[in-house]
């Protein structure tokens, strides 16, 4: 994922966090409450999927960046996304918009297996980057595919939750078709600017659309 920070999350002080457990309590904080999705953040080492001139701020919540204008999620907005999928063991997930990798990684310790998370991103030298750097914390057995995610053939529906980490005007249609009965898109859709998260139900009678807060994305392509 490649978001950038939610408007109006009050982000901890810059300098502050030198560890997982200050990230943890940052989050916590915040809102996000103990549990898996925590455990991941600490489970996951935020330094392996950044340059190694960031590394010293790997554990601050806030999005840093690893090359070409991209960057690895902010720890908040990555948290809020899997509280609002809940997303948890034995999922079958997909993860749109690979990034650093980061987030596949943390999705691969929720969900209890790499086996069950398929990533994809269009740009094929971030692909590489997220390779490597899922591979240096053992996680390889997580799909990373190269091309779009609306039809890229390696993307092997149903699942049970699809995450986006880009915005877009409206929601698309074929993701809604690879969900599972009873699962959950989580993505930002554009709205006054900024992009409001939108979470989608697929039950046996239709859809449930739910809105929540604005944050700023980067565009799908």
């Amino acid at each position: 994922m490649n978001a950038a920070k939610q408007p109006n999350a009050e982000s901890a002080p810059r300098g502050r966090c030198r560890s997982a457990e200050c990230l943890i309590t940052t989050l916590h904080h915040k809102g996000i409450p103990r549990g898996v999705i925590l455990d991941a953040f600490r489970y996951i080492p935020r330094d392996c999927f950044v340059p190694d001139e960031q590394r010293p701020f790997a554990w601050e919540d806030r999005p840093l960046p690893i090359g070409d204008g991209q960057t690895v999620s902010q720890p908040y907005t990555v948290a809020y996304m899997f509280r609002l999928a809940g997303v948890g063991p034995g999922d079958r997930v997909l993860d749109v918009g690979t990034g650093s990798g980061y987030a596949a990684a943390l999705l691969s310790y929720i969900v209890g297996t790499s086996k069950l998370v398929t990533t994809v991103e269009v740009r094929p030298e971030l692909a590489a980057y997220a390779k490597r750097s899922l591979a240096a914390v053992g996680m390889s057995g997580i799909t990373v595919t190269v091309g779009d995610a609306k039809r890229a053939k390696q993307v092997k529906p149903p699942f049970d939750t699809i995450l986006v980490g880009a915005q877009a005007p409206e929601i698309p249609e074929v993701f809604i078709e690879y969900l599972a009965q009873d699962g959950r898109l989580v993505m930002p859709i554009e709205s006054d600017g900024y992009a409001v998260m939108t979470c989608v139900h697929k039950t046996a009678t239709g859809t449930e659309i739910t809105r929540h807060d604005a944050f700023q994305f980067v565009p799908l392509v």
